[in-house]
């Protein structure tokens, strides 16, 4: 598993062991899809249900996709959620300068949006997945818990807007003779195995990549698409081919507040939500 996987996981199972005596169920549940929440917990007594959200120390959040229509910043047409008030001055910022923002690349830029607007953005994207509590750990990996009210109280935050390549799909199969010519350029020197199931073409290869390593280019694929390994972890892979789209999006950069005092945040705040929720 990667670090993320192996953290929320980690961070399930904190929960588990110190709620057990509470009537609930704690579930992991949001695994990649980001739109997903983490950790589900269910209230027995009247199956009220919320979310915990786990995030590292440093990590990413809340990220929106951006458009570009007539020389004009917009909020991306197939966002999960709608834009709002904060979204919207995030736009009217770019729009101020859109000379410079228009040139944004992979390797980004940041954006000058006030903590308290971004904060905000975060807090309502959020409360849209029903998210109650953030789960995360302190510089000595000391396990805190916290309310939606206190993120900025503990993270700091940066806007950063640059071009992300967006979705993949499964590896076609007039594509595997090609893939595989690439594969034995890179890797002929390890033992590695490919195999099917259904649409899906997997490789076994006793390598741990990078997720650099994990692109592999070819002149015969279309503009802008690469074969993609996912790491599945334990050393298997599933092929996939990436989407040519290499949208603008904001995206929000979260760091350990270093003049805070940790020990505030512990899991009481969330076994007195659970105790008035029952």
């Amino acid at each position: 598993m990667s670090k993320w996987e192996d953290f929320e996981s980690e961070m399930t199972g904190y929960l588990q062991q110190m709620l057990k005596d509470y009537d609930v169920l704690v579930k992991q549940y949001g695994k990649a899809d980001s739109t997903i929440p983490d950790i589900e917990i269910t209230i027995n007594s009247n199956s009220k249900k919320f979310y915990v959200e786990t995030k590292m120390p440093a990590s990413q959040t809340s990220q929106f996709v951006v458009e570009i229509k007539n020389n004009k910043f917009v909020y991306g047409s197939k966002n999960k959620f709608k834009a709002n008030e904060y979204s919207e001055e995030i736009i009217n910022i770019l729009n101020d300068n859109y000379n410079l923002y228009s040139k944004v690349a992979q390797t980004g830029m940041v954006v000058p949006v006030p903590e308290t607007i971004a904060f905000s953005w975060i807090a309502s994207n959020m409360k849209n997945k029903n998210v109650e509590f953030i789960i995360s750990v302190d510089n000595d990996g000391n396990k805190k818990v916290f309310s939606l009210d206190q993120f900025n109280k503990f993270f700091n935050i940066k806007t950063i807007f640059r071009r992300k390549k967006s979705g993949s799909q499964d590896l076609p199969k007039t594509y595997y003779d090609d893939f595989k010519k690439h594969l034995d350029l890179r890797f002929s020197k390890y033992k590695y195995s490919l195999n099917t199931n259904g649409k899906k073409l997997y490789l076994d290869l006793p390598l741990d990549l990078s997720k650099n390593e994990c692109y592999i280019d070819s002149d015969v694929l279309p503009e802008g698409k690469r074969y993609f390994l996912s790491n599945k972890g334990n050393g298997k892979y599933e092929v996939k081919i990436t989407s040519s789209t290499n949208n603008p999006n904001i995206i929000f950069e979260l760091s350990l507040k270093d003049d805070v005092d940790f020990d505030m945040f512990t899991i009481q705040c969330l076994i007195e939500y659970i105790n008035n929720n029952m």
